[in-house]
């Protein structure tokens, strides 16, 4: 039988698991790593086995520590979903909305999110909102193993276990940096050849060369996990890349990047919110996403 205690010790768990570590966790849970270590200790003990490995070797989950994770995470998930549907049975708009939004969105004048927001929290101040800003794999990821309940963001290849629905799109341009070779090119015949000689930097959090055509069989040593870094390495002026357009934007403006080729090789890219399969969303997750799609066709 789990006691309240146990449950504080299976949180500490979780956190020291997301954040990989006693030391990164302490700012998370405002305490001491030698608390944190006593805790994990005092769980382990109570569990009856082993559940990481620390040291000079790092942080690492034993195959023990990898179950139990897992049983935590889904523990945590079904108390918050039992929460919340006592909540919906009294008509209550109460407990816990947490989602993953892709991190460039909010460049995005168009991008729904921010109106969706406002009226959700106008309408439902008792809810508790978490945002995290990910890339697409680590929404999709998120979402399977509980950490969030839904996701925003553009999913080149859905995965079983997800249901995806889109809520509209944004175009991505292929770009080039004040200095990169491309950026002063005029001559249609110069701008062919530069390219096939430029370096892409490619985004880590999908397969470039299916996405992108243009990348494929094209030299890349640089790679980034979200789009920021994605627009640094374009700065640099040695590398081309793709960037949502609204994001461009800026620096389209003030002349520190410009658009391969006049945008020829611009691509639109679907907008979808995810949510898990054969879970039934809480009330709070229903009634944003009503929120969102309504500002989204609007």
């Amino acid at each position: 039988m789990l006691s309240k205690a146990d449950l504080h010790l299976l949180r500490v768990f979780l956190v020291v698991v997301q954040k990989q570590g006693f030391s990164a966790a302490q700012v998370a849970l405002n305490v001491s790593t030698s608390t944190i270590s006593r805790q994990i200790s005092d769980l382990e003990t109570r569990l009856g086995m082993p559940l990481c490995q620390r040291g000079r070797g790092g942080f690492r989950l034993t195959d023990k520590g990898e179950a139990v994770h897992a049983a935590a995470q889904e523990l945590f998930g079904s108390l918050g979903r039992f929460s919340e549907a006592i909540h919906d049975a009294q008509d209550a708009l109460v407990g816990h909305l947490a989602m993953g939004v892709i991190d460039s969105w909010v460049s995005n004048d168009r991008a729904p999110i921010v109106s969706a927001l406002s009226k959700f929290t106008a309408t439902a101040p008792q809810v508790s909102v978490e945002l995290h800003s990910m890339a697409p794999d680590d929404i999709e990821t998120g979402v399977l193993d509980g950490q969030i309940s839904l996701g925003i963001g553009v999913f080149h290849q859905h995965k079983p276990g997800l249901s995806y629905d889109q809520i509209g799109r944004e175009f991505i341009g292929l770009y080039c940096g004040a200095g990169h070779p491309l950026f002063s090119a005029k001559n249609p015949a110069e701008q062919a050849k530069l390219l096939a000689q430029a370096k892409v930097a490619q985004r880590a959090y999908l397969k470039e060369d299916r996405v992108a055509p243009v990348s494929r069989g094209r030299l890349s040593n640089a790679t980034a996990h979200q789009v920021e870094g994605i627009a640094l390495l374009i700065l640099t002026g040695n590398f081309i890349g793709y960037l949502p357009h609204s994001l461009a934007e800026l620096w389209l403006r003030n002349g520190r990047m410009k658009s391969v080729m006049d945008g020829r090789f611009d691509l639109p890219t679907p907008i979808e919110i995810v949510t898990r399969r054969g879970v039934s969303p809480s009330g709070a997750d229903k009634a944003f996403i009503r929120l969102l799609k309504a500002e989204a066709y609007a």
